[in-house]
């Protein structure tokens, strides 16, 4: 019997399907706790795979398709901070992404794990890699239920600082003490 399942094993090349990536993170760190847990594991992957595949397409509208009403609300107040900058102002990037110009057409999230999850609470804590041909980006979502979707409340992003050392900071934090700072005077 074990035999046939290497064999088996080996005429498939070993590969993965999507399918059996996902049952891998449903399987992940915090385990199987219930049926609503696994079930919003799934969606979550789900909801971030497609994240990204509208970000590869450079899609418009992916605040309001996966980013909760805090989220959206908290850039569109720092979108309006710095209507009249004359420099950059606080975004200098895709914050889904790190990318200062258009996304490549090849990103892809990998290494997906689960560092908390409480789908009855609605809130989630997800890390994850965001890989392309251009470069790797360590972040973590930290997600909420609203409208009886998923949705992302918060990205953290992972970066080395002067030390060398991994660091990360708070989009949502950030944006907020942002907003909180006076205006400078032109």
């Amino acid at each position: 019997m074990m035999i046939a399942a290497l064999l088996l094993l080996i005429a498939c090349g070993g590969k993965q399907t999507q399918t059996e990536n996902v049952d891998a993170v449903v399987n992940d760190s915090v385990g199987l706790v219930d049926s609503t847990d696994v079930k919003a594991k799934e969606v979550i992957v789900g909801l971030m795979n497609d994240l990204y595949a509208a970000a590869s397409q450079n899609a418009s509208d992916i605040d309001g398709r996966f980013a909760c009403h805090a989220w959206r609300d908290t850039v569109a107040a720092v979108n309006e901070k710095d209507a009249d900058v004359a420099e950059i102002g606080f975004f200098n990037d895709d914050y889904w992404t790190d990318m200062q110009d258009s996304n490549p057409d090849d990103l892809e999230v990998r290494d997906i794990r689960f560092e908390q999850l409480d789908a009855a609470q609605g809130r989630a804590t997800v890390s994850f890699t965001l890989h392309s041909s251009i470069q790797t980006v360590h972040q973590k979502f930290r997600l909420c239920r609203e409208d009886g979707d998923w949705r992302v409340h918060d990205i953290i992003r992972f970066y080395k600082d002067p030390d060398g050392q991994e660091a990360s900071f708070s989009f949502m934090e950030s944006m907020q003490n942002y907003l909180n700072e006076p205006e400078e005077e032109n």
